[in-house]
């Protein structure tokens, strides 16, 4: 990799303790997505306060979709005005305490109220993902370029064990007595929004009081605005110029739509193929949780060796053949054509069968899904830490936060496409499965538009 596709020098030296601290926020804000978007309150949504895991999957993707149509219209500019005011913790600070208040209010989500459920949850997703804005915007000014792909590759890793640390806890909650025995409400599962709250504000605090910010430019919130939206203009007008960093955040755009969709689905295909428990699939997150903890730190030194674009490359080929894998095995089949015969579901997968059965996955198909989803979590830290450290390769240093921004946007800008499409799918076929194959053309794109993409800095259009 050539010195051009080195990030920009940090505009100040920041300790260690600072950039931990700026890593530790992944750590408090990751469990929100993955335990309210993806393994606990989604399929408590489809399953329980719709009732029905079709019409479910359908009604959550149009609350998806929703959730990314907003962030695409705001996140650019959110971006644009911080790059002009200076100080990006401000606008963290704001919209994940907006966010906050959001996810406490899950608590109220009874079964039944499915209107309720889907506007906090739009809430707090929109909220959480302008605060994110700000977190990759701090990035490249708080830590040397040798050291970028390591430390965003730490941070996803803080996240996963943040993950598997609260759902260690949300699934301890029944046996600590503070939970009524005969639950009839579903409180266990509504006061994951709450749990996630509090988790967040909690490890919030070192990058608000470590974490060093840039210095404030003098501007009005209204001067900052104007003058970031002018730039973003002459940015967006300028495209040409910056034709290979617009490929790139195109192409990252299809291929993050199809991963967040396989996220935002998998707890509740998973439920509804094996009927599990949303327990069960608490149980079945935290394994698949425990992987990309390890992994995605390697991703991160791996990116530092051999460069962010074939670190994404190869973590999202096979993530795509291990999610293929995942969703080809049912309680009546084995990769779509072979029958599961008694004799064949009653074996197990070898070397770690044993293990998945005192987890509660005593069957084969139960086994050989999770196998293959934790397999493809194997990938999931690399591939999202790279795409990160990839726009901090590509920018010029005066327009980190604007292309963060866009970064969001494009990330976005189709990220109510992939959810919606599941959803109408779903509806039209009454088939979780036919509805979740709509991933894969996301999924496939990506891999493919890699390739037009070059590893190399722009510069400032004249």
């Amino acid at each position: 990799m050539s010195l051009d596709a080195a990030p920009a020098a940090p505009e100040a030296k920041v300790s260690r303790r600072g950039q931990f601290g700026w890593a530790l926020y992944q750590l408090a804000s990751d469990p929100y997505f993955v335990m309210v978007n993806i393994f606990v309150f989604a399929p408590y949504f489809e399953g329980t306060i719709v009732g029905h895991y079709v019409r479910g999957q359908e009604l959550w993707g149009y609350v998806q979709g929703a959730s990314g149509a907003l962030i695409a219209l705001f996140s650019p500019v959110l971006g644009a005005i911080a790059d002009a005011a200076g100080p990006r913790k401000p606008g963290l600070v704001l919209f994940s305490g907006a966010g906050l208040v959001a996810m406490s209010t899950l608590v109220w989500a009874m079964p039944g109220e499915v209107v309720l459920a889907a506007t906090t949850v739009i809430a707090a997703a929109v909220m959480m993902e302008f605060g994110v804005v700000y977190h990759n915007a701090m990035l490249t000014s708080i830590v040397s370029p040798r050291r970028i792909g390591f430390l965003s590759g730490l941070a996803y890793s803080l996240g996963y064990v943040g993950g598997v640390v609260l759902f260690l806890i949300w699934l301890a909650l029944p046996a600590t007595g503070l939970l009524p025995q005969d639950d009839h409400s579903n409180l266990h599962e509504r006061i994951v929004g709450p749990l996630c709250a509090i988790w967040l504000f909690v490890f919030s605090l070192p990058i608000v009081l470590w974490t060093p910010d840039r210095a404030a430019t003098g501007l009005s919130i209204f001067a900052a605005a104007g003058t970031g939206l002018r730039k973003l203009g002459r940015t967006l007008a300028r495209v040409v110029h910056y034709r290979n960093i617009a490929t790139y955040l195109l192409v990252r755009a299809i291929y993050a739509d199809g991963m967040s969709a396989v996220f935002a689905f998998l707890g509740g295909y998973a439920g509804g193929t094996f009927g599990w428990s949303v327990q069960k699939i608490g149980i079945y997150a935290l394994t698949v949780l425990t992987v990309p903890a390890v992994t995605s730190a390697a991703g991160g030194w791996i990116d530092d060796l051999i460069g962010s674009k074939r670190t994404i490359q190869y973590g999202l080929f096979l993530f795509t053949i291990a999610v293929v894998g995942s969703i080809s095995t049912t309680p009546s089949e084995l990769f779509f054509v072979f029958p599961m015969t008694p004799e064949l579901g009653a074996q197990q997968v070898p070397v770690i069968g044993p293990l998945l059965a005192t987890l509660g996955f005593t069957n084969f198909p139960e086994q050989v899904a999770l196998s293959f989803a934790m397999l493809g979590a194997v990938f999931v830290g690399p591939i999202l830490a790279s795409s990160r450290t990839m726009v901090a390769r590509l920018a010029p240093p005066q327009m980190i936060s604007e292309l963060y921004g866009l970064f969001t946007l494009t990330g976005k800008a189709t990220a109510f496409l992939a959810p919606i499409l599941v959803g109408v799918v779903t509806g039209i076929t009454q088939s979780q499965r036919a509805g979740f194959a709509v991933i894969f053309i996301f999924l496939v794109a990506g891999i493919i538009g890699l390739r037009l993409v070059r590893e190399e800095r722009a510069v400032v259009a004249e």
